[in-house]
């Protein structure tokens, strides 16, 4: 055994982990399906099955606790640096010499 590895987790976790970590995808129940379900939650209001099954995966999970958290603090900092920009500019974000380059820029471009 190395001793520069951590200990293997005992039997008891390996077993249920097996056990469990099929029922748990199958359920919708992973990490990933947490992070899309955040996600979407933003983007509308989720349905009663899917907001019990983010609810029973945060209460599982420590790691993913915290996601709705991080999720609403994303909006925040996007809102708030978007009023931001807008505050210190004009009414229009790129100025008039800006919008004809770019327009010239797409106009000489070929399309792929």
């Amino acid at each position: 055994m190395n001793p520069d590895l951590p200990p293997p987790p005992p039997f008891a976790y390996r077993l249920v982990h097996a056990v469990m970590w099929p029922l748990l995808k199958l359920l919708g129940l992973t990490c990933k399906s947490a992070f899309e379900l955040c996600s979407e939650r933003m983007d509308r209001e989720l349905t009663t099955g899917e907001a019990l099954r983010l609810r029973v995966h945060l209460m599982m999970c420590g790691l993913c606790r915290n996601l709705p958290a991080q999720f609403s603090g994303m909006r925040e900092f996007v809102r708030l640096s978007h009023d931001k920009d807008h505050d210190s500019h004009s009414d229009e974000c790129l100025s008039p010499e800006v919008k004809a380059r770019i327009a010239a820029d797409l106009e000489t471009d070929t399309p792929s």
